[in-house]
Order: C-alpha cells, then sequence, then structure tokens
C-alpha cells in the first residue's frame, strides 16, 4: 500500500510535468497540421478560392502570375453573405468579394483575358471543389496551384483530391500575406477562432469520406466522385443522341 502510494506521488508529478512541457508542443502541432504548402512548380492555372472576402488570396494569385507560375487565374464564387439580398431592394449597392477581386487583379495590371471565373456560388469548401473539378475538367486543367488561407489549406487540398480522384496535379500554396500564426495561434482570438472553425469542418469531412467510402464499397459506386465527375468523363448511353466528349460551359470569362 505505501509502496503503491510512494508510486503515484512519483507517476503524477512526472506526468504532470510532461503535459507542462509538451502542451506547447501539441499546441504548435495542431496548428502547423492545418497548412499544407506544395514546392512551387509551373501549372495550367491558379485557382483562388473563395472567403469572407480575403483579399490575402488575391494578392497571392496576382503574385504567382507575375512570377509566371501559370497563365490564368481562376476566380470561384461564394453565397451571397446574410442580409446581402436586400441591399439592393433599399439602393444600396455593396461591392462583392468577386468585385473586389476582380478590382485588385485590374489595378495589379492582369489582364482581364488572364482571369476565368465560376458562375456557380459555392455555400461551402465541399461544392466549391466539385464545382471547380467540373471546371478544370471542361477545360482540361491537368495541374492547378490551390491558394487559400494558411489555416484551410489542409482541408481544401485534401476535399479537392478527393473530387479530382489524382487526375489533376495539386500544388497547394497558401497565401504569404496571411498573417495566420501556427506556431502561436492560441496567443490570437482570430486565429484560435481559425483553429476551432477549421478542426470541426475537418472533423465533418472525414466523417463524410469514411461514410462515403462504406456507401461505395456497399452498393459499388463512390457518389462523391460521381457527382465530381458528372459531365466530364461519362460514358454515352445509348439513345441519348449526345455527342461523345461534349461539354457544357460552366464559365464566364474575363468578367
Amino acid at each position: 500500500m505505501v509502496g503503491k502510494l510512494i508510486r503515484w506521488l512519483i507517476v503524477v508529478p512526472l506526468l504532470g510535468l510532461a503535459l507542462y512541457v509538451g502542451y506547447p508542443f501539441l499546441l504548435k502541432v495542431t496548428g502547423r497540421y492545418l497548412i499544407t504548402e506544395n514546392p512551387l512548380q509551373k501549372a495550367d492555372a491558379i485557382a483562388v478560392l473563395s472567403g469572407g472576402g480575403d483579399v490575402a488570396r488575391t494578392l497571392e494569385a496576382v503574385r504567382l502570375y507575375q512570377d509566371g507560375y501559370a497563365p490564368r487565374i481562376i476566380l470561384t464564387h461564394q453565397v451571397l453573405l446574410k442580409g446581402y439580398e436586400a441591399l439592393p431592394r433599399l439602393g444600396i449597392k455593396v461591392p462583392e468579394e468577386r468585385d473586389i477581386q476582380l478590382m485588385i487583379l485590374e489595378r495589379m495590371r492582369v489582364p482581364r483575358t488572364a482571369v476565368l471565373q465560376l458562375t456557380e456560388r459555392a455555400n461551402s469548401t465541399q461544392s466549391e471543389m466539385v464545382y471547380l473539378t467540373r471546371f478544370l475538367n471542361h477545360h482540361r486543367v491537368r495541374s492547378v496551384i490551390l491558394v487559400t488561407s494558411k489555416s484551410h489549406s489542409t482541408r481544401a487540398r485534401k476535399i479537392l483530391a478527393g473530387t479530382t480522384r489524382g487526375r489533376i496535379v495539386i500544388i497547394s500554396r497558401p497565401s504569404r500575406y496571411d498573417t495566420f500564426d501556427p506556431e502561436g495561434w492560441w496567443r490570437s482570438r482570430g486565429d484560435a477562432k481559425e483553429v476551432l472553425a477549421e478542426y470541426e469542418k475537418l472533423i465533418n469531412h472525414w466523417v463524410q469520406s469514411a461514410v462515403s467510402n462504406v456507401t461505395g464499397w456497399l452498393w459499388g459506386r463512390d457518389r462523391s466522385a460521381a457527382q465530381a465527375e458528372a459531365g466530364s468523363d461519362f460514358p454515352v448511353l445509348r439513345g441519348e443522341g449526345r455527342r461523345a466528349g461534349a461539354r457544357q460551359p460552366l464559365m464566364a470569362r474575363g468578367g
């Protein structure tokens, strides 16, 4: 009994010390995991993900374009923020994220002919990647630099890798203008909110992926991949009267 008590008196302080010493390291690992940055290389296009008016992403795309990494910049499109649809009825004109992006690109001397725009409005990263995958397939893009925020880059790349099914080379490039700090995110309220939100969404993504894989195994198909590839590489069914390989326009070019 005395020996067991002595062991506990030794073990508990040691565990406490280990947690105290390792706690900052674990926090840093938590922040670092959210960031995925691949070595830069030339690609067919630069895709800028939408995200609540985050101009850091657009600035990164401009820098990459000016440095010659890709000849085109692709802009995705997000849903209107709450209340925005009521503004025109009140005679109030407020620029959307897309308007701000185009203004930045114009001021930074990016030709309008080098800018491609998705027309579908995405309400989540998942739907955004589905629309982007269709767009990339339609334009036969085989490599893309994916520009987004630092804390969003790991999840964004994972989802796009799933919707493209490995057929497109993805180069993840979080914006250098993003101020998120993976080494000390817990000291900033804004960064802490980003981390908590991203891990919540990552868990949701992992759960959805697991369910999708199980469903695909049971029913012989992967529903998410089918959605992403719709209209791009499906065989023509007899009697449809559709020309093989025909593609429908999915974009507006240069605004």
